[in-house]
């Protein structure tokens, strides 16, 4: 009887084991194409500002994007930083022009997000910073997003000026937007330095973190609107870096904790909570986070893009989710090469091309590898019938 119930009971820890973490082993594609779209010797032999980094697209029409991207000196604090964008042919694969969208002495143009409106407007809204004596330290402060506009599909664009508080809150970094019957619904956090606050710490020095919510607008971001605090609603999680897709009829959501979490979140039209799923918990493969995570849809599938930090190497990472239980199916490695170290990089963007009767899945990322002083602006190119 005893040596009946021990088999049962290892039995049920296997199988709870493999349910747990377990999960699909990851995969590398076969056919993989890169082409290096920004090399930062090119800027270093010129004496310019020659680190590059965080990318973000927008697709103008079948034959061409917008890129935005950071250029200055370091990954953060590095002051005069400027936001630079790159029109790039994705049939040619080649940069058709380059020019400065938003600079401003003693400011720091850290990321930049595109928000494309109903009406075909584009925006880009830009985390803006400084740097401020803080907690005894040189640490760097939002000083509120700015954004810049574009009525003439990225032709020209309006000077950069400030964002502004919405409902009463100013937001300093902006992930993500979509759009749902002509109004777009974006990622904002908050910051406690735009608020009343002047530091980041509380009076036992415990760091303060802002929150993430969502803001809407139905009229081509003339005006705004706050929907929700998304930080409270799933919990009172601190939360940083997040994306979100439509789903049926509400939206999914994925959220970068301070906790070292990496979790969905299935909400209805409101953005009220459904349900939600640890990540981190309940996958071995998944690291303490996924940077910069990217959630889309794409053949009636969910993925997750982002850089899984896994305690080792940095890994890009393509993971296929089944949308109502939140489990992975598919785990692919889109980098680093084997024998290659990336120590800074890997925010991540897709875009899809066809070409010779196949569809191409482009991600568009920064890496730095070991031995590198500056990252590079990448291009990978994929076969889509192989990482799908």
């Amino acid at each position: 009887m005893r040596l009946h119930v021990f088999i049962v009971m290892a039995f049920l820890l296997v199988d709870i084991s493999y349910a747990v973490g377990a999960g699909p082993k990851p995969e590398r594609p076969q056919y993989k194409r890169e082409q290096v779209i920004l090399n930062p010797d090119d800027f270093v032999a010129s004496g310019e500002k020659s680190y590059l980094a965080f990318p973000a697209i927008v697709r103008l029409n079948d034959q061409e994007i917008l890129i935005s991207y950071k250029r200055g000196r370091s990954h953060g604090r590095d002051l005069d930083a400027i936001l630079e964008t790159v029109r790039f042919n994705t049939l040619t694969n080649k940069v058709v022009e380059r020019k400065i969208l938003g600079s401003q002495q003693g400011l720091i143009y850290q990321m930049g997000e595109w928000i494309k409106f109903p009406d075909g407007r584009l925006s880009n809204i830009v985390d803006v910073q400084k740097v401020v004596r803080d907690h005894g330290a040189n640490r760097h402060h939002r000083v509120g997003s700015m954004w810049a506009t574009s009525d003439d599909n990225g032709k020209s664009f309006s000077p950069m000026k400030k964002l502004g508080p919405i409902d009463g809150i100013e937001y300093g970094y902006i992930f993500e937007g979509v759009i749902v019957d002509n109004t777009v619904y974006v990622l904002a956090m908050d910051f406690p330095e735009l608020t009343s606050r002047k530091s980041s710490y509380d009076e036992q020095g415990k760091r303060i973190y802002g929150q993430v919510s969502i803001i809407a607008s139905s009229d081509n971001g003339r005006s705004w609107s706050r929907i929700r605090n998304l930080s409270r609603e799933f919990g009172n999680l601190d939360l940083n870096e997040s994306s979100l897709t439509p789903y049926k009829n509400g939206f999914i959501v994925a959220t970068r904790g301070y906790d070292s979490k990496v979790r969905l979140h299935r909400v209805d039209k409101d953005f009220r909570l459904l349900k939600q799923r640890d990540l981190t918990a309940d996958n071995e493969f998944i690291g303490t986070h996924i940077g910069r995570p990217r959630l889309f849809n794409h053949d009636r599938n969910l993925y997750l893009l982002g850089r899984n930090a896994r305690g080792g190497p940095m890994e890009l990472a393509l993971f296929r989710i089944d949308p109502e239980t939140f489990s992975v199916q598919r785990h692919v490695e889109l980098g680093p090469n084997k024998g290659v170290t990336i120590k800074d990089g890997y925010y991540a963007v897709p875009y899809y091309q066809k070409k010779n009767g196949q569809t191409l899945f482009n991600v568009i990322t920064y890496r730095m590898p070991k031995g590198k002083k500056y990252p590079e602006i990448v291009r990978l190119e994929f076969l889509w019938n192989e990482v799908r």
